[in-house]
């Protein structure tokens, strides 16, 4: 999707990691360039240190730089072509407008001399880009599809100044609802070509993330101030114990206990854990299910059915939590699963370890969807040429006929989006 990030390109080599640099963990994918592909060689996580990351902006790159360089360690990657993220939160915007038809080269010379043309903020403080999804139309009245993306510039040059300072060569900055889109649904034939819109909820520790897609369209996503540590300090504050002792009691819990009752475990401190994050989780997902009917009332009656949300897929570390996708699936009536790479991803998977099982793959998605940026953008390529080919064979066996543009299927969203 769109590149943020001045002098940045994609990586033409044999290797490549996707970083996820959040406010809890840090994880990473390295994918190797194979004989048929692209295998998925390694992946890990270390812990954040505390405030190192705060409100997604890097808060304390001396205090980073260790656990990045045992995290790197760990892949056996120490000097590596790395694509990270802009978290969401960071003053991000992505619109989806139609445009006359330029060439990439023309379009992004008038968004740098002319933003306010296309309502970006004129100015260095924001760093602008885009991604041309296709044309419609003939003629004059031809339109590129067009997603105009922007991001804070301190945002994107504090990650970079990490990435540099360890010794790593940072060749893009993608946006993580893209790179989620990527690794859950774009690779996926299953859910690429999936009737309906799909729902994608990133629980991190700070917010979460709610972000519509259709097929390989990216509608929308909307910031919500609700994640992991809010589940915590509810915990904490129920149960009257240390910031440590609720983080544990956390993994305890299981919301399969509130659908079903307790049974054996209600005095259980587990269950006390469970009973008192109720309330914050339902706030959470009225939020989540407010985000949904706002995209569902702006379709049009004639794609009511077969625009409705059909599913929702769930990644971050919050998504861990026994019984969630059980009990969302009870709140909104609608199929819910958690994130699987080793499903979606259609890399072979060799690693030594399960770090990309089942367990552990809602911690990865995002890194999964940013190394995976390259073999996405190299098929893309690969198929385009190989239509230039044929078109150009065809050419030549038949009779000159006039230039056809062709028309890809349009999203039936409105075609205006922003950050909510």
């Amino acid at each position: 999707m769109a590149r943020i990030g001045d002098g940045m390109g994609l990586f033409g080599g044999s290797s490549i990691v996707g970083l996820d640099i959040g406010t809890s963990s840090i994880k990473a994918v390295r994918l190797q360039a194979a004989k048929n592909g692209w295998d998925i060689v390694a992946a890990a996580r270390v812990e954040t240190p505390r405030g190192a990351v705060a409100d997604g902006m890097i808060a304390d790159e001396r205090a980073l730089l260790p656990a990045m360089h045992h995290l790197f360690a760990q892949i056996r990657a120490r000097r590596s072509a790395v694509i990270a993220a802009v978290n969401f939160t960071s003053g991000v915007s992505v619109r989806r407008v139609g445009l006359p038809v330029l060439t990439p080269e023309a379009l992004r010379k008038q968004i740098q001399t002319q933003p306010d043309l296309f309502g970006l903020s004129p100015g260095t403080e924001q760093i602008h880009d885009f991604e041309i999804l296709g044309t419609h139309g003939e003629g004059t009245a031809a339109q590129m599809d067009t997603l105009l993306v922007s991001a804070q510039r301190t945002a994107v040059e504090c990650r970079l100044h990490l990435l540099e300072s360890a010794g790593l060569e940072p060749v893009a900055m993608d946006i993580e609802p893209f790179a989620l889109m990527r690794s859950l649904v774009e690779v996926n034939p299953a859910l690429s070509g999936l009737r309906g819109a799909i729902g994608i909820l990133d629980l991190g520790a700070v917010h979460t993330d709610v972000t519509v897609v259709r097929g390989t369209n990216y509608i929308f996503t909307r910031a919500i101030p609700l994640g992991g540590n809010s589940f915590t300090a509810v915990v904490q504050q129920a149960l009257e114990c240390t910031l440590e002792k609720a983080e544990k009691l956390k993994t305890e819990i299981d919301l399969n206990w509130l659908l079903q009752g307790p049974g054996e475990q209600a005095d259980t401190p587990a269950y006390q854990a469970t009973a008192a994050i109720k309330s914050v989780l339902d706030d959470l997902l009225r939020e989540v299910r407010n985000s949904i009917l706002f995209y569902q009332s702006q379709l049009p009656d004639d794609d009511v059915e077969d625009g409705m949300v059909a599913m929702i897929l769930l990644a971050g570390g919050t998504a861990l939590m026994k019984g969630l996708p059980e009990y969302m699936q009870a709140a909104f009536s609608l199929q819910v699963q958690r994130a699987d790479c080793s499903w979606s991803l259609p890399y072979r998977i060799a690693l030594r370890d399960g770090n990309l099982g089942p367990e552990e793959s809602p911690l990865y998605a995002l890194a999964a969807g940013l190394a995976a940026r390259e073999p996405v953008e190299q098929a893309r390529r690969e198929t385009a040429n190989g239509g230039k080919r044929r078109a150009r064979g065809k050419k030549a066996d038949a009779e000159p006929a006039p230039a056809q543009v062709e028309e890809p299927a349009q999203p039936d969203e409105p075609g205006d989006e922003a950050s909510q």
